[in-house]
């Protein structure tokens, strides 16, 4: 007798099968899974090559199996590159890269419009929108269906309690000032 697939890997063919024909590709990683936008696909590299789309995102999904929880990071790549002839004819190449991590909401859209050459006809050439919530919904909703929660990751968690040591420097300096004032 065979052992079925684990919790685990329900979730992850659960969410491999809901982002299939989509432009997110799953990802088996040691802590659970990658959900990222795949742009190894053609079908989606031609329009992020052509919408001049320089951010990937992926969503870390940490899983754990005993708890039955999920935490997920987003990762934000910004990538930019250019190659090209400079005015002495020699050849230049720029590329820089940056990352973020945590929560990031993200929301844009690109809409462009053009004449069709054979009919004369206006219409939208490009029309996209991109929120970077989705894939996060995605996974959560997957994982909900199979009864697992999400709990914070670590790397909000980190950032929280700077936030709220920050709040706490600022109430603490907003007080000295007030009663410095009112001393004096």
């Amino acid at each position: 007798m065979t052992a079925g697939p684990t919790g685990t890997q329900q979730l992850i063919e659960q969410v491999r099968s809901e982002a299939a024909g989509g432009p997110y590709v799953v990802s088996e990683r040691p802590y659970g899974f990658d959900l990222t936008i795949d742009v190894a696909d053609a079908r989606w590299y031609t329009l992020i090559r052509k919408n001049r789309l320089k951010r990937v995102f992926t969503h870390e999904v940490r899983l754990d199996e005993a708890d039955r929880t999920i935490s997920i990071t987003d990762v934000e790549n910004r990538v930019r590159w250019d190659a090209g002839s400079t005015a002495n004819g020699g050849l230049s190449l720029h590329a820089e890269r940056s990352v973020q991590r945590g929560r990031i909401y993200s929301w844009s859209f690109h809409k462009e419009f053009g004449v069709d050459a054979d009919t004369g006809q206006v219409g939208a050439v490009v029309d996209y929108t991109f929120s970077s919530g989705e894939g996060r919904e995605l996974v959560r909703e997957a994982a909900e269906r199979a009864g697992w929660r999400e709990k914070m990751a670590r790397d909000q968690r980190i950032g929280l309690v700077f936030a709220l040591i920050a709040v706490a420097g600022l109430v603490v300096g907003g007080l000295i000032t007030l009663v410095i004032s009112l001393a004096g």
